[in-house]
């Protein structure tokens, strides 16, 4: 036989293993038989799936390991790899991990027939290489790093990403190779000789068999691996942790985010984030938008075609049925709310908030430490949200604050007649409410507070309550709110933590005149109480309670009332658009959800608005608006305990 043909022989030989397989094969491997089209929805899932799987099978040992062809006496080379062995012999083999995730996704070139795995490739491309000769000949992944928790082992990307993770407790006597040698040797890929296949058992899953695995992976080209650097413990946060409304006092839903995650992308400066110090006011976000899907979370740049590009990072709900319910009403409180807070540090943050005082004031140094911001729900998600709801007529279709308004009506005015009807309702009061706020500080306050939707499931509260007493947070602020007592009894904040709905709206349009008729010199007002079922209190320097609660809307202008016209208010503005007045808060108001409220106005009100160019509006707690008549108004817009403001007309048609 020639030299050309003994060249392609092998070249033949050597595709036949690459793509079959080792004549060793176990026979309990096999390729998949169900297969998903490139492209397609199933297809992109499963993607999502199985790059997001970074919890996977581990396995620490040595070189010296027989799964890698037999003992062997050689070291890693190279003076800025590993220390020589020391003259007494006592230099242990280099340590090993052998990383097995659970699935792979292969993907098949239709033209020429290569196959190429997710994440593989995405490993290669990232600092490691395939396996192509001895075990040993692994070269250096700059930047890259295997890391210690209390009951896991990480491998970690040049940019902090995790890529890897096990619980797994390592040997003293591992872990004292790794240190020594300041190196690892870290392996990736499947099948590795890891986990015991179908039909096999700890005791029955023998050397030879884990070493025919290992060279399985090797010759089906799913085999990767590296020098990693040994960064010993860790005590950087790996893991989003998600908060409902409430936390931190806030009214938005929050998510704590590794700060490695915006690395790569200019860290959360480069977003707009700022450092929190302790005082929950976050901006918000530059160029970034959260998508929200029924099981993800992602954090990407609005506008921006390539995806590749858009994603910043993200969160997946994962399969656990607990996981996928807890992020179903998160995630419709942040569509409710139209955004939410990020929260980015290098810190663990406790997953529940009110468990003990220690816990909490851990929780508030972590805050205290971290970037923040707020990041509004893109439009492609409202859109999703919206999917099931029957399309409306394009042709005069009117803006979504008044289709939601007049989605609205009807309730609300069931909602009206059933409260007119409703001389007082009854709350329930639990004694340990005494631990945050007195019986008569409590008793004043509660008068403030209106049974309209459970501030747990959104639901009408009828006329019962139960209220329940949140904090102290900053400045020692307490939350008070209201609830079904099947969806949290009053009480203070349970270990568990709570999850809080955004509070209800009510408000009313009218005119301030001196009789009856209208008149040219009416002025058009509109009272607004914008948190029904939630009072924020804050201690009064005379040992008692203030309201704190409207305290955000005088950062845009509005101040009490002192017998003089309102004044002008900043970054709000008004609409009248057909019948309908709308007013919208344009601005940043620090630690609160978007404010936007629509009503069907009386032509007399919308005359005047037109005529004046604005609106006198009225923010209380005390009042519920929706309740009160023409001869109300005047009472009601000038409490003392209300904040005013002129809201110029922006736009009309």
């Amino acid at each position: 036989m020639g030299k050309a043909a003994r060249n392609r022989r092998r070249r033949h030989e050597r595709t036949g293993r690459e793509q079959h397989g080792s004549p060793e094969q176990p026979s309990w491997w096999a390729q998949p038989t169900d297969v998903a089209r490139g492209g397609t929805t199933e297809a992109k899932e499963l993607a999502a799936r199985v790059a997001d799987a970074v919890e996977m099978p581990c396995r620490a040992t040595f070189l010296d390991d027989p799964v890698f062809g037999g003992a062997l006496n050689a070291l890693l080379t190279g003076a800025d790899v590993t220390q020589p062995p020391d003259p007494g012999g006592t230099t242990k083999a280099p340590p090993v991990l052998l990383f097995e995730p659970l699935h792979m996704m292969a993907m098949k070139d239709t033209l020429t027939g290569t196959v190429h795995e997710l994440r593989t490739e995405a490993l290669v491309m990232g600092g490691f290489h395939r396996l192509s000769g001895p075990v040993w000949s692994v070269e250096l992944a700059d930047g890259w790093g295997v890391y210690r928790t209390k009951d896991m082992v990480v491998l970690r990307n040049a940019d902090g990403g995790v890529a890897a993770k096990s619980k797994l407790a390592l040997d003293p006597a591992w872990e004292s190779a790794a240190v020594s040698h300041g190196y690892v040797l870290v392996f990736h890929g499947h099948p590795l000789g890891v986990e015991p296949p179908p039909g096999k058992t700890e005791q029955t899953y023998t050397t030879r068999d884990r070493a025919m695995e290992f060279r399985q992976a090797r010759y089906n080209g799913l085999l990767t691996g590296a020098v990693v650097k040994w960064g010993g413990i860790t005590e950087d946060t790996l893991d989003w942790v998600l908060f409902p409304p409430g936390a931190f006092g806030l009214p938005l839903p929050l998510a704590y985010v590794p700060i490695w995650s915006f690395t790569p992308h200019g860290g959360p400066e480069a977003f707009g984030f700022t450092r929190l110090n302790k005082r929950v006011q976050a901006p918000f976000a530059e160029g970034m938008v959260a998508k929200l899907t029924t099981t993800d979370l992602d954090l990407v740049r609005p506008g921006e075609a390539d995806r590749a590009i858009a994603f910043i990072t993200g969160y997946h709900c994962g399969d656990e049925p607990a996981n996928k319910q807890f992020f179903e009403g998160w995630r419709q409180m942040i569509l409710d709310c139209g955004g939410l807070v990020i929260m980015t540090g290098n810190r663990d943050m406790p997953a529940l908030l009110g468990a003990s005082r220690e816990q909490d004031q851990y929780a508030w140094e972590v805050m205290g430490e971290s970037w923040g911001a707020k990041v509004l729900v893109s439009e492609d998600s409202k859109v999703d949200a919206l999917a099931t709801v029957p399309a409306r007529p394009q042709e005069g279709q009117p803006r979504e604050v008044i289709a939601r308004a007049e989605h609205q009506a009807e309730y609300m005015q069931v909602l009206k007649d059933k409260l007119a009807g409703q001389e007082s309702f009854s709350v329930s009061v639990d004694n340990a409410l005494e631990t945050l706020i007195d019986k008569a500080g409590l008793q004043h306050w509660i008068t403030n507070l209106w049974p309209l939707a459970c501030q747990t499931c959104s639901e009408p509260l009828g006329a019962k309550a139960d209220i329940s007493a949140d904090g102290p947070f900053e400045d020692d602020k307490i939350l008070l709110s209201m609830h079904h007592s099947g969806c949290r009894p009053s009480g203070v904040t349970p270990p568990e933590g709570v999850k809080m709905s955004c509070p209800t709206s009510s408000f009313v349009a009218g005119y301030l005149s001196a009789d009856d008729k209208p008149q040219d010199y009416d002025l058009p007002v509109m009272v607004i109480n914008p948190s029904c079922e939630q009072l924020q209190l804050i201690p009064n320097s005379s040992g008692g309670w203030r309201n704190a609660t409207l305290e955000v809307f005088t950062t845009l202008g509005f101040a009490p009332p002192d017998g003089n016209f309102p004044p002008t208010a900043r970054e709000v503005e008004a609409e009248v658009s057909g019948d309908y007045l709308i007013v919208t808060v344009t601005g940043y108001l620090p630690d609160n959800h978007d404010h936007e409220w629509a009503i069907k106005a009386p032509e007399h009100v919308l005359h005047q608005i037109r005529r004046l160019e604005g609106i006198a509006v009225s923010l209380v707690t005390k009042a519920l608006p929706t309740l009160l008549g023409h001869e109300d108004l005047p009472s009601a817009f000038g409490d003392e305990d209300a904040l005013i403001g002129w809201v110029p007309l922006a736009m009309t048609g």
